[in-house]
């Protein structure tokens, strides 16, 4: 798979991520956060066995669980990094609209790339400090208001940044050793899946019934976002940095304001619009612009 292949595998992700923003809205009527991510992690789950089976017809990821103890705790520590971030994200849609919930996930752009630097001392490029600049400003006005971060929804999705950030860069991390994607896929699912389920019957204890008026939005939610996002995430990163892959899957904010339009009426301001075209703006100053055209000087030293 070509590096542009890649891209447009990403992009399609985030239209998946973006519609699943509304299913994750309207799914809380009849359950709680906690119950309505189990569930649609569980239907994830399974649709990504048959061909996870496949792929471990060829090479077993087992094995590695088994006998690698950093591997071990490294898919471990996706499944937890997984589950945080969607918990507090389905949490967060109790209190904030799609639009808000949506742009601030967007956050993890910024995110991605110092954390790279905290942890590995990646060095950072001019075109992406001006693009973190961009997408900070952009993810700002999306937001709709100077005072965001008192709203407790508005804090708990910037909170839930900082693991899908970590999700993002342990994912290019271990990608760069295996090519088996779709196990890979399943393990963190099911992690996800049983940690929710272990809240859910703690705090919510829901029965059957409350899980049928949500079946249209958990088959959408746990099919076409955990089945088929997330593993094409983890295909699509295997070819592409991490940084990259940030700004291209920050684009799911724009779709999850434009489903929330759409589908639920939540209308987009002039400001919210503005801030969608900046983030398109970062994504392709830090996707496809050549690192020399962006020169930023740091004590008159030129860095690119």
């Amino acid at each position: 798979m070509t590096r542009n292949q890649a891209h447009l595998l990403l992009i399609l992700v985030t239209i998946l991520w973006g519609f699943t923003f509304v299913a994750q809205k309207t799914g809380m009527e009849t359950l709680g956060p906690m119950s309505f991510t189990a569930a649609r992690y569980l239907i994830g789950s399974i649709g990504i066995v048959p061909i996870a089976y496949f792929e471990l017809k060829k090479r077993s990821i087992i094995p590695l669980l088994r006998t690698d103890r950093i591997f071990f705790l490294k898919t471990s520590a996706l499944g937890c990094f997984m589950f945080c971030g969607i918990s507090l994200q389905q949490i967060a849609l109790q209190y904030t609209n799609i639009a808000n919930a949506a742009f601030l996930t967007a956050l993890y752009v910024p995110a991605v790339p110092l954390l790279s630097w905290l942890l590995y001392r990646h060095p950072i490029k001019s075109k992406i400090w001006l693009a973190l600049a961009i997408s900070l400003i952009g993810s700002w006005l999306l937001s709709g208001s100077g005072t965001v971060l008192t709203q407790i929804g508005d804090l708990l999705i910037i909170i839930s940044v900082f693991f899908w950030a970590g999700h993002i860069i342990l994912i290019a991390n271990m990608t760069k050793n295996i090519n088996m994607p779709f196990q890979l896929s399943f393990v963190q699912s099911f992690i996800c899946f049983f940690l929710s389920s272990c809240f859910a019957f703690t705090l919510e204890k829901p029965i059957i019934i409350n899980f049928f008026p949500a079946i249209p939005e958990l088959i959408i939610a746990g099919f076409f976002s955990v089945t088929l996002g997330f593993s094409f995430q983890i295909v699509g990163q295997r070819y592409s940095d991490p940084t990259a892959s940030a700004f291209i899957l920050s684009l799911e904010s724009v779709f999850g304001a434009i489903a929330g339009w759409l589908i639920l009426s939540q209308i987009l301001g002039i400001s919210a619009l503005f801030g969608c075209f900046l983030i398109f703006l970062a994504v392709i100053i830090a996707d496809v612009v050549p690192d020399s055209w962006v020169t930023i000087k740091f004590n008159g030293v030129g860095v690119r």
